[in-house]
Protein backbone atom coordinates (compact mmCIF):
# COMPACT_ATOMS: atom_id res chain seq x y z
CA UNK A 1 0.00 0.00 0.00
CA UNK A 2 2.62 2.61 -1.08
CA UNK A 3 1.26 5.60 -0.67
CA UNK A 4 -0.94 5.29 2.04
CA UNK A 5 1.30 6.12 4.59
CA UNK A 6 2.20 9.69 3.14
CA UNK A 7 -1.34 10.31 2.94
CA UNK A 8 -1.85 9.72 6.62
CA UNK A 9 0.87 11.40 7.81
CA UNK A 10 -0.39 14.38 5.53
CA UNK A 11 -3.29 14.52 6.80
CA UNK A 12 -1.77 14.75 10.65
CA UNK A 13 0.18 17.61 9.38
CA UNK A 14 -3.22 19.45 8.23
CA UNK A 15 -5.60 18.05 11.43
CA UNK A 16 -2.89 19.35 14.01
CA UNK A 17 -2.10 22.76 11.97
CA UNK A 18 -5.75 23.50 11.71
CA UNK A 19 -6.44 22.03 15.02
CA UNK A 20 -3.86 24.73 16.52
CA UNK A 21 -4.96 27.75 14.10
CA UNK A 22 -8.47 27.18 15.56
CA UNK A 23 -7.78 26.33 19.44
CA UNK A 24 -3.71 27.91 20.17
CA UNK A 25 -4.23 31.39 18.16
CA UNK A 26 -0.77 32.11 17.24
CA UNK A 27 1.12 29.19 17.64
CA UNK A 28 1.33 27.85 14.20
CA UNK A 29 3.35 30.62 11.70
CA UNK A 30 6.77 31.99 10.88
CA UNK A 31 8.03 31.45 13.49
CA UNK A 32 7.84 28.36 14.23
CA UNK A 33 9.29 27.11 10.74
CA UNK A 34 13.28 27.62 12.44
CA UNK A 35 12.72 25.01 15.24
CA UNK A 36 11.02 22.74 13.01
CA UNK A 37 13.23 23.29 9.90
CA UNK A 38 16.29 22.63 12.48
CA UNK A 39 14.82 19.56 14.29
CA UNK A 40 14.71 18.00 11.06
CA UNK A 41 17.94 18.75 9.84
CA UNK A 42 19.27 17.13 12.61
CA UNK A 43 16.99 14.09 12.72
CA UNK A 44 17.52 13.89 9.01
CA UNK A 45 21.30 13.47 9.15
CA UNK A 46 20.84 10.93 11.91
CA UNK A 47 18.58 9.34 9.59
CA UNK A 48 20.86 9.50 6.71
CA UNK A 49 24.44 8.42 9.07
CA UNK A 50 21.74 5.28 10.18
CA UNK A 51 20.20 4.40 6.97
CA UNK A 52 23.89 4.32 5.34
CA UNK A 53 25.40 1.98 8.04
CA UNK A 54 22.36 -0.36 7.74
CA UNK A 55 20.72 0.45 11.83
CA UNK A 56 17.57 1.67 9.82
CA UNK A 57 15.50 -0.02 6.70
CA UNK A 58 12.24 0.70 5.33
CA UNK A 59 9.82 -1.59 3.60
CA UNK A 60 8.88 -0.97 -0.33
CA UNK A 61 5.21 -2.20 1.28
CA UNK A 62 4.63 0.70 2.99
CA UNK A 63 6.83 3.80 0.89
CA UNK A 64 6.36 5.15 -1.82
CA UNK A 65 10.27 5.09 -2.93
CA UNK A 66 13.57 4.92 -1.29
CA UNK A 67 15.79 7.47 -1.98
CA UNK A 68 19.66 6.63 -1.09
CA UNK A 69 20.72 6.96 1.54
CA UNK A 70 18.20 4.64 2.23
CA UNK A 71 15.55 7.29 3.04
CA UNK A 72 12.33 7.19 2.32
CA UNK A 73 10.57 10.76 1.07
CA UNK A 74 8.16 10.14 3.67
CA UNK A 75 10.80 10.87 6.38
CA UNK A 76 11.14 14.20 5.96
CA UNK A 77 7.08 14.74 6.67
CA UNK A 78 6.97 12.68 9.50
CA UNK A 79 9.60 14.16 11.15
CA UNK A 80 8.61 17.54 10.49
CA UNK A 81 5.11 16.39 12.03
CA UNK A 82 6.49 15.10 14.74
CA UNK A 83 8.40 18.49 16.05
CA UNK A 84 5.23 20.39 15.10
CA UNK A 85 3.09 18.20 17.42
CA UNK A 86 5.57 18.48 19.94
CA UNK A 87 5.39 22.42 19.74
CA UNK A 88 1.67 22.37 19.83
CA UNK A 89 0.98 19.65 22.18
CA UNK A 90 3.42 21.62 24.36
CA UNK A 91 2.17 24.76 24.03
CA UNK A 92 -1.42 23.03 25.11
CA UNK A 93 -0.06 21.84 28.35
CA UNK A 94 1.36 25.69 29.23
CA UNK A 95 -1.49 27.36 28.22
CA UNK A 96 -3.59 24.69 30.40
CA UNK A 97 -1.11 25.14 33.34
CA UNK A 98 -1.66 29.31 33.20
CA UNK A 99 -5.04 28.94 33.34
CA UNK A 100 -5.40 26.50 35.77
Amino acid sequence: MPGLYLLVICVSIAGVGVGARLLLPGVVSRRLARPVLAVLAVFLAFDAVGAARGWFASSLDWVVAIVPPGIPPEEPLLLGFLALFSVVLLELLRRGRDRA
